[in-house]
């Protein structure tokens, strides 16, 4: 659902350029490019999707310092 809400600036850009008075189409390198864009989107979104997952309620720890100085990188924590 919140891919269409995203998406519903980019259709309504379309569709006005479709239905303007003086009839121009938007040319077809535009809508390659438009096509490109979205196809990378969607397969960075995928990539994310998979590469990011964690497991259902686990806590996150945001990154910190450590005793030493050091940052410690953030992490999941299994639930307690």
């Amino acid at each position: 659902m919140a891919i269409l809400l995203i998406l519903l600036p980019l259709l309504a850009w379309l569709l006005w350029r479709w239905l303007r008075p003086d009839g121009a189409r938007p040319s077809p390198a535009l809508l390659v490019a438009l096509a490109v864009t979205l196809v990378l989107v969607a397969a960075a979104g995928l990539w994310l999707r998979q590469t990011r997952t964690g497991q259902a309620g686990a806590d996150y720890v945001p990154p910190s310092l450590g005793a030493d100085g050091r940052v410690i990188p953030s992490h999941l924590e299994p639930a307690r």
